[in-house]
């Protein structure tokens, strides 16, 4: 592939390149069943080969192999970076429509109307009922206070802590009594989809 697509021509960083450093930097191991290449073979620590549906330790084998030059060059150098925690913007979270006070309603299982914009939650199968979208809807608003420069990991533990010790009236003070718990992973899958939000 290298002789066919120039590596500054090519965005995506193959995996061969970044795998013995997912080890090294960051003690991730990986487990990889590939077939038809041997472009693993110089990095891996075992190599088990299947025959007949029994495994077999070929580690020896695919060191020999990998001595072979096949003109692959390696693309990366570096060091494995660490992934960018996303931190939200509390001023991005605005239930305002309009002029008007703020507007946050389940319109249906699955849709939220947070302000001027609607979340759409149609992917996510495990809401199964209404209630439980409304109460998303007021968990993303009561997150905002959270928003201080906590990460978004942190925003999500701190309004679950909320809930845990003060149950879903935490959320709206009214006491609306129309609430059901959520999941974390929900109530992070609708603050990603709602439009407005930024973060640093």
């Amino acid at each position: 592939m290298q002789q066919l697509i120039a590596s500054d021509r090519e965005p995506i960083t193959p995996l061969v390149d970044r795998i013995r450093q997912l080890y090294e930097d960051r003690g991730v191991s990986v487990v990889l069943v590939v077939g038809g290449s041997g472009d693993y073979f110089d990095v891996a620590d075992t190599v088990i080969a299947m025959h007949g549906y029994h495994p077999e330790d070929v580690t020896e084998r695919a060191r020999a192999i990998a001595q072979t030059p096949t003109g692959r060059i390696a693309e990366v150098t570096d060091g494995f970076s660490t992934p960018h925690e996303r931190v939200p913007s509390a001023s991005s979270i605005d239930p305002r429509k309009g002029r008007r006070d703020a507007k946050i309603a389940a319109r249906d299982l699955h849709r939220i109307q947070f302000g001027e914009s609607d979340i759409d939650l149609s992917a996510l199968s495990q809401i199964v009922d209404r209630s439980q979208t409304e109460a998303i809807g007021r968990a993303i608003l009561h997150a905002r206070r959270h928003m201080n420069g906590a990460t978004l990991p942190q925003v999500l533990d701190a309004v679950m802590a909320d809930i845990e010790h003060h149950g879903l009236d935490a959320l709206d003070d009214r006491h609306l009594g129309a609430l059901a718990q959520f999941r974390r992973q929900e109530l992070a899958a609708a603050i990603n989809r709602l439009r407005t939000l930024r973060v640093d």
